[in-house]
Order: structure tokens, then C-alpha cells, then sequence
């Protein structure tokens, strides 16, 4: 055997070669060196990662020259079973000590984390293979390195020539038989590091960012990339951005205010006023060199249509989204373009946003907590998040524990340099007082239009909306707005449920009353029929009634002639507001409120307290200005966060891995997060539905369809068949029996009826509405 015919990788028993060690060891160092050179950190510390870095990279799989890992990679090999990364952390310890201990840690964790003591879902090294008691495994792993002795010399000649790296080859042993790796033991012991780590040792944050990088450059390379995409200066494109955001009107005095700010700060806008156009100017204003943009938002429909919207100011190749479901958006966006490698280009483009590639990135709060709880991947944070530009927009919009994850989230950044700008179109004044107070963001840099300038007025005392409260619930209703509708056939008619239950049951009843120009729009679809619903809402020409949930409160551009909506907290009611009459180019649009909800639920999704104040000063009012919405809200938030409410934030707020993050800084291991945000805040899981019925009635098999994807390895687009419903409601069918799991296909299934127009069915199915 020579160099030419050792492997990274190979498709064992497929007759196809893999990636050769060679290539790809080259391939990563230089990714590597691209990377380097885009990090936001000063000119000496960037030179300083580079150099290691390369290094690291260049040696980071020279283990697998090893007998055992390639005979394990013929077609009739046998698993190995061993560490290649232990074998390369040994080479690398022997020709290049320079490396010191972040660059050894690095190549040693590059795939597992350290060994650890008790249960974890993690990989862990195992403890038995690392050199510390001369145990029969580690010598073995030495013999198999050593039958290959031969090869590894000109290996590394060959490497290091083709990237012009100077080391001396000489200092390699004729034998390994050394008892180290050039780590200490207790480098490698949790309990030894959470000491270094209550004394503050840098060491930590560098090995951590040392490692990040380099599982990233390892992850780049092996999908094909060699450079990543250069980021863009933000302030050079302000003129394309007015452009596209305005046409031929003018820029606001407080978008050119927002434009003007320096720092992190606050900006509160009316829905349709031109808030996200006041963001991007204050990031134009904002980015360091090198600094990154993340645009955050709760919901999946909004994020994918900020991403839509964003990739058209900037090079596509330099915008990435980033939620639980970005690899099925991804996948439909290049289905519509008729890409043949629809499939393949998602799956890469929905890895790359995990790691270091996008400059700029559209993603959930979510993503940025998995870093700050240190969740899989943590460390790539270290190097991107420093000196960053950071929009919380529709910050509203969250729980109070996550609120208070975020804005100990937010302090953490601004440690790193970076910047934040909160947004909101409904920001009560007790938040944004706590914002002020929790991140020193002076009144000077809360930015909204201004009364006393007549252009700011415009939006202000633009009265958009007539209100009236009506007694009774919206399903008693009902036929009173079947009525509305036969009688004005080109008005366009939105109306907003709080229960997906409820929804649905409207849906049934038009078409008891045979009409059919409805489309509904709720959480419990599946990826394939929330993408289409989506489309048809978002498009020129929408559908005359839209049916929806709390889907519709946030960053959907749709405009509706009147609307009929339940009750909820002023909050709330506003963003459904913003979506009829959205310009307030007409004259102001009736919206029936209703003072009661459809179903009694021993889960109410709302405050009540905030519900029943909202319902009582809306009462008085008549045509609504967005001067009235701001009054309204302050005084129905006059207390803030308290009872459970203020236990839930203060939780959030001093979660101790954020607030200690550097006391509680293990390199090389991460936790589950998941289960102390997610879990704890309603999260979703996904089920196949074995039946449903189609956009014209008829009955179909999922089951089939999604059987016949995944034999075609179409496995994404079998994906876009699985429904998420929430963790609660998961449970309640599953201990009823309607949830299962399928051992073949690896998905929980369930029996509960799915319609591509309704929806998944709980209603019929449970005894109370969930």
C-alpha cells in the first residue's frame, strides 16, 4: 500500500471509492484558512487561531493511517472499533508541539466528547483506549499504528509540502510506544476542569473555540466546500435596501433615527410602518469588520419569510435560516426552481446554517440558547457571535421564561461585543423597561416614530381599524358571519381562532353553508400543506377568507377588508389587527371581537386577568389609533410579570450556565438543553398520520406515500409528511392510543384523522379541546 490508497472514508461494500486522506486533510486546513481569516476578532488573535488551527486541521485525522481503520474501510472489512483521533492526537503531540494543549485537546475531541463518570447522552471517548494505565487496548491501538509506520512518513511529507508547512519530520519515533499524548489526565477529568473553570483559566475558551472550529472546517470540507462566503459590509448596500423597501416613498424620521443609533437599543413600530426597513438600517450602522447578523423571530412562517425577504438584498450564498424545520423549507424552495438536486442541495444548505458558513443568519432565539447551555455545537458560538449585530424582533411575542432567557442571553453577547437591537410592534412599557434596566440601553436609544413630527404622526395617529366587542363567542356566531360573506362576495373576510379545534370546526361549518373560497391556516399541518397554504396566503392573489390560529400575529404580509377575532391580551390582538387594513390606505376596517372564547379549556393559552382588561377597554373604543393600541397595552401590562409569571422570568433571567457561563465551562462536552427550555415551554414532536384525505376528498394512504419516498430516497420529502403537535398533546393521544412507534419507519405514528385542508383532527378524538 502507498499514500495514494489511504482513506478518509469510503462507502464500504458499494464498490465506490471514498474521499482519499490525503485530499481531504488538505481540504480541511485550507477551509480552515478561510475561516480564520473571517473571524471577528482582532488582527493578532486571528493570526493566532490561523496558525494552530491550519495545523490542527492539517493532522486531525493523520490516525487513520493506521492497519485497522483502513482494512476497516474495505468492502469486506470488519469495524474497527478504535479512536483514530486518540492516534492523531499522539502524532501530532510527537512533530508539532507547538500546538500546545488547545491544539491537542482539539484534535483529541474533534468527534466525542471527554470520558465521562455517570449516564449522558453524549459519545464519550472511551477511557480504555487513552494511554493513562497502560491498558491492552492501548497498546493494541499502538500496533496498528505502528504496521503502518512506513506509510506515515511520506504521508506527512507529502501533506505538509502541499501546504507549505515547515516541521521537522525527524522528531517522529521509529516506534510509538510512548505513555502520553501530550495532555495530562486531568485535562480529561470533568471534575478537574470545573476546578480550572471556578478560577476563571482562559484555557477553557480557547481549547473550546479552538475545537468548534476545527469540527466545523472537518464538517466543510467533507461536504465539498473550500472557502466559505465573504461577509457582507451591510452599510455598502443601504441604497439597494431603501430601494426595495420604500420605492417612491420617503424614509421616516424615526427609520433614519434607527439608522443613526449606535449601540444596542430599542425600536417600536405599528405593523406596516416600516420597522423591519429601521432595523437593517441600524445594523448598516452597527456591524464591526467581520461582524456577523442574526435576525431572530418565534415562528417558522415568519422566519421563512424574513429569509425570503433578506436573501433578496443580499448575495443568496450569504444568508442562511436556521430552525427545527429549515431542511423541508429548503427543500420545497428548491422544488418550486425544478432543481434535480432538490434533496441533496437542502440537506446541505440546512447543515451549513449549523455551522460556521452564513455571515448573516435567520433563526429562533432557540439556536442561540443551545449555545449558551452549551447544547451540541456550542463552542462555533465563541467564534461567531463576538462583535455580532443581534434583531430580537416581535420580542412580545415570548413566554416569560424565555424572555428572561434571552435577555440573560443578551448580557452574555454584550460581554462578547455584540450588539442588540430589540423590535417590537406591541412592546409593553414594563418590558421595555426591563430591557433598559437588564442591558443599559439609555432612553436615547429607544427609537419609535415621534409624535410631534408630522411624517412620524402619520403612522401614529393612522386609524386603520373600527372595533366592536361583541357578547357571546365566535361559534355563536357564526352564522351571522356566513351571512356577512354571501352578501359581500369581493370583500375579503380574516378570521382568527385561538384553538386550532376551533378553526377547524368554522372551516366544516362554511362548507355546511357551501362556501368554498376558504383556506385555513394552523399549526397541525404537515410541512408539504403549510408550505402550499402559505404560498397561497402570501401571494397576489390570496384567498377571499382566511381561517387561521395565532399563525397569522407575527411578519405574514397579508391584508385583509375586515376581520372576526377571538379574544386575547391586547398584544396579541394587535398583531392580528396589523392584518387587516395593513397599509391604512382605506378607510378604517370593521374588527368583530368577541367577549368570549369558543371552548372552555382547563389550559387556557391566555392570561385571563389580561384577556377580560383588554375586552373592557376596548369597549370604549370606536376607530382605534395606533396611539390608542400603545395606551390600551400599557395599562393592560401596568404590573408586569407577576405570581407565576415573575417566577417563570426571574427563572430565566438568572439560569445559572448563563449567568456563571464561564464557571460552568467544561471543554469538550455538552448538555441536554433541550429538555430544561423546550420541554419546559411546550415543545413540538412530529407524527405520521397513517391516513388522510386530500384537497378533493378522497382518501389516501401517508403511510404508502411515505414508504414509497424514503425507497426513492426521497427521505426529506418524507419528512414534509410528519405533523408536529405539542409535547402535551403527544402524550394524551399516546397514553389513549392513538400514537405509536413504528420500528420501520424510526417516526411515532398515529391514527388520528389528518385532512391536507384541516388538518390534523384532535377535537373528535379526545374528550376535552387541548
Amino acid at each position: 500500500m502507498n499514500i495514494n490508497f489511504l482513506w478518509a472514508k469510503s462507502p464500504k461494500g458499494k464498490g465506490v471509492e471514498g474521499e482519499p486522506l490525503l485530499e481531504h486533510s488538505i481540504q480541511t486546513a485550507r477551509v480552515s484558512r478561510d475561516i480564520s481569516r473571517h473571524l471577528p476578532l482582532s488582527a493578532d488573535d486571528n493570526l493566532a487561531v490561523e496558525k494552530v488551527l491550519f495545523l490542527c486541521c492539517a493532522l486531525h485525522d493523520v490516525g487513520k493511517v493506521a492497519k485497522g481503520f483502513q482494512d476497516s474501510l474495505r468492502p469486506d472489512g470488519l469495524l474497527w472499533g478504535r479512536r483514530h483521533e486518540i492516534l492523531s492526537t499522539l502524532i501530532a503531540s510527537h512533530i508539532c508541539p507547538d500546538l500546545g494543549l488547545p491544539g491537542l485537546f482539539s484534535i483529541l475531541t474533534h468527534h466525542r466528547s471527554i470520558p465521562a463518570n455517570d449516564d449522558t447522552q453524549e459519545r464519550c471517548l472511551p477511557w480504555e483506549q487513552l494511554p493513562f494505565d497502560q491498558n491492552s487496548i492501548w497498546l493494541e491501538l499502538l500496533t496498528d499504528l505502528n504496521t503502518n509506520r512506513h506509510l506515515l512518513s511520506p504521508f506527512l511529507t507529502k501533506l505538509f509540502d502541499e501546504l507549505e508547512i515547515q516541521c521537522d519530520l525527524t522528531k517522529i519515533p521509529t516506534d510509538f510506544n510512548t505513555d502520553g499524548i501530550g495532555i495530562s489526565k486531568f485535562w480529561l477529568n470533568r471534575i478537574y476542569q470545573r476546578e480550572q473553570a471556578q478560577k476563571q483559566n482562559e484555557d477553557l475558551r480557547r481549547i473550546s473555540l479552538l475545537r468548534g472550529l476545527l469540527i466545523s472546517s472537518d464538517h466543510l470540507a467533507s461536504a465539498g466546500f473550500r472557502s466559505i462566503p465573504p461577509i457582507p459590509i451591510i452599510s455598502e448596500s443601504v441604497d439597494s435596501i431603501l430601494k426595495a423597501e420604500l420605492g417612491s416613498k420617503e424614509i421616516l424620521p424615526f427609520q433614519t433615527r434607527c439608522g443613526q443609533m449606535q449601540n444596542s437599543g430599542i425600536v417600536k413600530a405599528p405593523t406596516g410602518s416600516g420597522k423591519t426597513l429601521a432595523i437593517l438600517l441600524w445594523v448598516a450602522r452597527n456591524q464591526s469588520k467581520n461582524g456577523r447578523f442574526y435576525y431572530t423571530l418565534p415562528y417558522t412562517a415568519s422566519l421563512n419569510a424574513m429569509f425570503n425577504r433578506i436573501r433578496k438584498m443580499f448575495p443568496e450564498e450569504s444568508v442562511g435560516i436556521l430552525h427545527h424545520k429549515n431542511a423541508a423549507f429548503l427543500y420545497k424552495l428548491y422544488e418550486e426552481d425544478h432543481s434535480v438536486n432538490a434533496e441533496k442541495n437542502a440537506k446541505n444548505l440546512a447543515g451549513l446554517a449549523r455551522e460556521l458558513y452564513f455571515p448573516i443568519k435567520v433563526l429562533t432565539p432557540h439556536q442561540i440558547l443551545r449555545v449558551v447551555l452549551r447544547g451540541k455545537g456550542w463552542e462555533l458560538g465563541l467564534a461567531e457571535f463576538p462583535n455580532a449585530c443581534f434583531v430580537f424582533d416581535e420580542i412580545h411575542a415570548y413566554e416569560p421564561l424565555i424572555v428572561g432567557l434571552i435577555i440573560a442571553s443578551a448580557k452574555w453577547l454584550q460581554s462578547m461585543g455584540a450588539k442588540l437591537l430589540f423590535a417590537s410592534a406591541t412592546m409593553p412599557r414594563f418590558l421595555e423597561n426591563l430591557l433598559k434596566a437588564e442591558l443599559g440601553i439609555p432612553e436615547t436609544n429607544v427609537i419609535a416614530p415621534n409624535s410631534e413630527d408630522s411624517r412620524d404622526r402619520t403612522v401614529l395617529d393612522k386609524k386603520r381599524h373600527r372595533i366592536s366587542v361583541c357578547d357571546g363567542s365566535l361559534l355563536s356566531h357564526l352564522n351571522d358571519i356566513i351571512i356577512e360573506i354571501r352578501n359581500n362576495p369581493t370583500t375579503k373576510f380574516l378570521i382568527v381562532c385561538n384553538y386550532v379545534a376551533t378553526s377547524q370546526e368554522v372551516c366544516r361549518q362554511l362548507e355546511q353553508g357551501n362556501i368554498k373560497e376558504y383556506i385555513l391556516l394552523h399549526a397541525r399541518f404537515n410541512s408539504e400543506d403549510r408550505s402550499r397554504i402559505e404560498e397561497a396566503i402570501t401571494s397576489k392573489t390570496p384567498p377571499r377568507i382566511l381561517v387561521a390560529t395565532q399563525a397569522i400575529e407575527v411578519s405574514l404580509d397579508i391584508d385583509y377588508d375586515c376581520g372576526y377575532i377571538e379574544p386575547a391580551p391586547i398584544d396579541a390582538l394587535a398583531q392580528r389587527f396589523g392584518r387587516v387594513n395593513r397599509k391604512g390606505e382605506r378607510p378604517p376596517a370593521l374588527i368583530t371581537v368577541y367577549e368570549k372564547d369558543s371552548v372552555e379549556s382547563n389550559r387556557p393559552i391566555y392570561d385571563p386577568t389580561l384577556v377580560s382588561a383588554t375586552i373592557e377597554l376596548l369597549k370604549s373604543k370606536n376607530v382605534l389609533s395606533e396611539n390608542d393600541l400603545v395606551k390600551i397595552l400599557n395599562s393592560v401590562y401596568e404590573k408586569g410579570y407577576t405570581g407565576d409569571l415573575l417566577t417563570c422570568y426571574e427563572q430565566g433571567l438568572n439560569h445559572p450556565s448563563i449567568k456563571e457561563f464561564d464557571k460552568n465551562l467544561i471543554a469538550g462536552t455538552y448538555q441536554d438543553w433541550i429538555e430544561s427550555v423546550i420541554e419546559k415551554t411546550d415543545g413540538q414532536i412530529d407524527v405520521l398520520p397513517f391516513k388522510g384525505i386530500d384537497g378533493n376528498g378522497n382518501e389516501v394512504s401517508l403511510k404508502d406515500e411515505f414508504v414509497k419516498r424514503q425507497r426513492n430516497n426521497e427521505y426529506l420529502r418524507a419528512k414534509l409528511l410528519l405533523v408536529p403537535i405539542r409535547v402535551v398533546q403527544f402524550h394524551i393521544a399516546k397514553k389513549k392510543g392513538f400514537i405509536k412507534w413504528n420500528k420501520d419507519f424510526d417516526e411515532w405514528v398515529t391514527t388520528l384523522k389528518y385532512s391536507s385542508k384541516l388538518g390534523l383532527d384532535l377535537k373528535n378524538q379526545f374528550d376535552t379541546v387541548i
